[in-house]
């Protein structure tokens, strides 16, 4: 044990080693955020884009993000089944729409293509067509992963005759403007540095539609414009989303007072997002009352949203659960899979909505719809 004269010798010769704006994050990207203020104050919805989006050190820009060695998991990494599921309710819009020789699959924001691997994995494990149909098109300008049967595209894409969009967990990654109700409208909440730390500050008052009397609540701006964009990529098919989010009367409820932002760091959610910037993914909830109004503003049906627990079990996944029996590790790990896809206080309470166009048939999944 040292004496206390001879920690007081060594405590005297301490380096410092306090990491400054490294302490908060990604420290270049905590200077270019810095550097953008300019001294002042930018809106929260610049900051989470700069956080996530920027083109040198944003979150997005770092590989590993996804799976248990990342910050977050997703369906698609649970395992295949969720890609299978996907696959079979491409398939059946491609019967529908009469087994067009050429079928796109879309997939914004595919990350490195294990939704895409899965569904291509089972359209080559059947006979019937579907298969040689398929051209996939994953639109992904971060790191884009490798597999040499989906076409990787950063974007723009060309419109198709026939096809599906899938979307997994798009829209609640896109940068929000954040607000505060008070007495005289929503006031929009302001980043800046305080030579320290990122902290708030009160902006201008804005006008919102039905925007909710008290607490504090998110506008997704680009949601909608972007909802029919992915809607004209197919002139006859559908789109297909999953995300998490409600209709505008439950996003937006009275009871709701905190918003829905949160973040994710090695598997552990918080309301943070001004610690470990450029290294942890920050999200909303997505309002489905503007996707589904971005839809019909395209001429498409839509049904949902429905819980993807719901959707799951509709098409029928616990079918591929027992189907294992005989091999008792894969079973078993089957419906464990089964059971995180579905868990109500997990991924089971992600919402799936569905826009078609051309086809005559409630979508599988929506049924309890008709």
């Amino acid at each position: 044990m040292l004496s206390s004269h001879r920690l007081a010798i060594l405590v005297g010769m301490a380096l410092d080693l306090d990491p400054g704006t490294g302490a908060h994050g990604n420290p270049r990207l905590i200077e270019s955020i810095i550097w953008e203020m300019d001294d002042g104050a930018i809106p929260f919805s610049r900051f989470m884009e700069l956080a996530l989006y920027h083109p040198a050190f944003g979150y997005y820009r770092k590989p590993g993000r996804v799976g248990r060695n990342g910050d977050f998991l997703t369906s698609p990494v649970i395992h295949p089944m969720f890609g299978w599921a996907v696959a079979g309710w491409c398939r059946d819009v491609w019967e529908q729409l009469g087994r067009p020789a050429e079928f796109t699959i879309f997939e914004p924001g595919a990350g490195d293509g294990a939704l895409a691997g899965a569904i291509l994995d089972w359209a080559a494990g059947r006979d019937d067509g579907f298969r040689d149909a398929i051209r996939y098109v994953a639109i992904e300008p971060n790191n884009p992963g490798t597999d040499d049967r989906i076409t990787w595209s950063e974007g723009p894409v060309e419109p198709v005759d026939a096809g599906v969009v899938v979307s997994n967990e798009l829209f609640d990654a896109f940068p929000v403007r954040l607000f505060d109700a008070g007495p005289r409208g929503p006031v929009e909440v302001y980043v800046r540095w305080d030579g320290e730390r990122f902290i708030e500050m009160p902006g201008g008052v804005a006008t919102i539609d039905d925007a909710p009397a008290s607490g504090r609540f998110e506008v997704n701006t680009q949601a909608y414009a972007a909802m029919r964009s992915l809607c004209t990529l197919v002139e006859r098919g559908a789109v297909l989303v999953f995300d998490y989010g409600y209709p505008q009367e439950e996003l937006w409820a009275p009871w709701r007072t905190t918003g829905t932002l949160l973040c994710f760091y090695r598997h552990t959610a918080h309301e943070d997002p001004y610690i470990h910037v450029g290294e942890q993914d920050i999200t909303t909830h997505v309002n489905f009352t503007e996707l589904a109004a971005a839809a019909l503003e395209e001429g498409m049906h839509v049904f949902g949203p429905v819980s993807q627990s719901e959707f799951l079990y509709s098409l029928g996944l616990g079918s591929l659960v027992d189907a294992a029996r005989s091999d008792v590790q894969d079973y078993f790990t089957r419906r464990r899979a089964l059971e995180q896809l579905t868990d109500g206080a997990g991924l089971g309470r992600v919402r799936v909505l569905a826009a078609t166009r051309g086809l005559d048939a409630t979508p599988p999944g929506f049924e309890q719809e008709a």
